[in-house]
């Protein structure tokens, strides 16, 4: 028998499968006794948001890949993957704003969910140290940017299915490559990630 068809679930392993109730001492939040079986929260808010970012792009790489192994979890696992990756990108933009913006006149950006606004923050940021886009990446980026803000404008249209006041949140298209999202999402983090050394080396030289 395949991995896959190991994966997939049968009526067989519903019947047999131990069905988890409540019951009293359930707390979701405790440290195992062993402190190696513990997942560390970094209490450093500049790590922590690294990690944070890591972590969402991570999650929903982890997510791809079962989605593509497994029918059944690709329905559903598509709108956690698509609000990891758009989260991924949000705090990817408001870290490098934050960490290198002020040393030329840029404030750090944290009350907007608007990755048009970001991605403007951002070019203000490059342009103050002198950017020379030889590659021509950034409008690549840009285009990247600005179809994730419009598929999910404000960072809920994959969360939930309806907005405040109860109506349905459209979507911009009914079926999606999880793959070839997931390759461009690899590019975008090898952009991030070497803005980020990038910057780092001009404000280390600075003034």
């Amino acid at each position: 028998m395949s991995d896959d068809a190991k994966d997939e679930p049968n009526f067989e392993s519903l019947l047999t499968r131990e069905f988890r109730w409540p019951k009293a001492g359930d707390r979701p939040f405790i440290q195992s006794q062993n402190w190696r079986d513990n997942a560390y929260i970094e209490p450093q808010g500049h790590v922590r948001m690294i990690m944070m970012m890591t972590g969402y792009k991570r999650a929903a790489d982890l997510m791809v890949e079962r989605a593509i192994a497994n029918d059944a979890d690709r329905a559903a696992l598509v709108y956690p993957i698509i609000f990891n990756y758009r989260q991924f990108i949000e705090l990817s933009l408001k870290y490098l704003i934050a960490t290198y913006g002020p040393t030329v006149a840029v404030q750090p950006v944290w009350n907007t969910h608007d990755l048009g606004d970001l991605w403007k923050s951002l070019m203000e940021v490059l342009d103050g140290y002198g950017h020379d886009d030889v590659d021509q990446t950034d409008p690549v980026v840009a285009q990247i940017v600005a179809e994730f803000a419009k598929v999910d404008p404000k960072s809920f249209s994959y969360r939930y299915p309806v907005d405040t006041k109860g109506k349905p949140i459209p979507i911009a298209q009914s079926e999606l490559d999880l793959a070839a999202l997931a390759d461009v999402m690899e590019a975008l983090e090898g952009y991030f990630s070497g803005s980020d050394g990038y910057l780092d080396s001009l404000q280390s030289a600075g003034p």
